[in-house]
């Protein structure tokens, strides 16, 4: 059965200091927790901690240094400053007394600058409602991916493929919050670019995570997904790097990241 993100994002909250994650089951990856997952409640934490709303998020730093496994979790936050416009806080996911992710959100009001541009654009796809969802029951797909609906149109795991990973994706169960920690979940929840590359079964897994947010996610149409684009960059020595972006059906878009990923072997 899968679970809303409105549950599994979201902490009990202990003090100022300090919440409780119950750390849910059904979101395996690999031997921990689907990272996504742990960045996603510490940052609703974070956003919990931020008294003025007009401080949107616009950047998260997560370094995934443990495997989270279900059950509870400590996340403590620690303010590091707070000026006129910006407010940045830190967050440590720890188990056992050990430290499994440290995230860092920083919150910014908007500017008064009437200068913009966008490079970027979005990639060529069909409408998402001609590309049929992924069958969830897939053995080699990791647990976790049975929470979302993935519509491929481009770049499939352990092809050998260079082709880019494209294609939209959604939380299958409701969620009525789509809020920052909502975004940072779905910047994560894709396959690796890595993984596209590999002509047979192999492990990979992110090291760093790093996202900028742009577009609110409660701006856009509920029961619409967001088409994600993957970009491997280089491969060296064991690690990639990667990145990632996420856009509205209309073209606008929400969120880039960027991934450091461990080639385990």
């Amino acid at each position: 059965m899968t679970r809303s993100l409105d549950e599994v994002l979201t902490a009990r909250r202990e003090d100022d200091g300090l919440d409780v994650l119950d750390v849910a089951t059904g979101f395996g990856q690999g031997k921990a927790t689907f990272g996504g997952l742990i960045v996603g409640a510490c940052v609703r934490s974070l956003e919990a901690r931020v008294s003025d709303p007009s401080r949107r998020l616009r950047s998260i730093t997560a370094q995934l240094v443990g495997a989270p496994q279900p059950g509870p979790a400590h996340i403590h936050i620690r303010p590091l400053r707070s000026s006129n416009t910006v407010t940045t806080l830190t967050a440590d996911l720890e188990q056992g007394g050990t430290v499994m992710a440290h995230v860092v959100g920083v919150f910014a009001t908007d500017r008064p600058v009437e200068l913009t541009w966008r490079e970027l654009r979005p990639p060529p796809a069909p409408p998402w409602r001609e590309l049929e969802p992924i069958d969830p029951e897939n053995p080699f797909a990791p647990e976790f991916t049975r929470n979302f609906e993935f519509r491929s149109s481009g770049g499939v795991p352990y092809t050998g493929s260079s082709d880019a990973p494209v294609g939209y994706i959604r939380p299958r169960a409701p969620c009525a919050r789509r809020d920052a920690a909502y975004v940072a979940c779905l910047v994560d929840a894709w396959w690796l670019v890595a993984l596209c590359r590999f002509e047979q079964l192999r492990p990979a897994a992110t090291l760093t995570y790093t996202a900028e947010l742009h577009t609110p996610a409660s701006e856009l149409p509920d029961d619409e997904p967001l088409l994600h684009v993957g970009r491997g960059l280089v491969c060296h020595a064991g690690y990639s790097l990667e990145t990632r972006e996420l856009w509205s059906v209309d073209g606008r878009l929400v969120a880039t990241g960027t991934q450091v990923v461990t080639i385990i072997k």
